[in-house]
């Protein structure tokens, strides 16, 4: 049986299996703060959610994600949002983490918000 599709605005801690289908807004990577030549992090906005993914797993997704592509995303985590910066307001965010799936998704309606 198929997982069902999630909307993005439901994501929350209470449960571990969510699928989601996102279009990647924007997409930059944070250089390490000791050694600016290294990436400490690749941080996203899909739709209006945010999503990081720290250093460990910056060699698995680094070249799997693209501005503006639409993606379906499954078994990753949920955390808050906090920090000094929050580029949405959402109140939770996306952790990619080693089981994280992630599949291109070919399809013009997903919307950019």
């Amino acid at each position: 049986m198929a997982m069902a599709i999630n909307y993005v605005s439901d994501i929350n801690p209470s449960k571990e299996s969510w699928k989601i289908v996102v279009r990647v807004t924007h997409l930059w990577h944070v250089p390490s703060y000791n050694n600016p030549s290294e990436l400490h992090s690749i941080e996203l906005v899909l739709m209006d959610e945010k999503a990081s993914i720290k250093r460990s797993m910056i060699m698995t997704y680094r070249n799997l994600l693209d501005e503006g592509e639409s993606y379906t995303l499954m078994t990753f985590g949920v955390g808050l949002n906090n920090g000094d910066y929050k580029p949405t307001s959402h109140a939770y965010k996306i952790n990619f983490l080693n089981i994280t799936k992630v599949e291109v998704k070919r399809d013009a309606s997903i919307s950019l918000y």
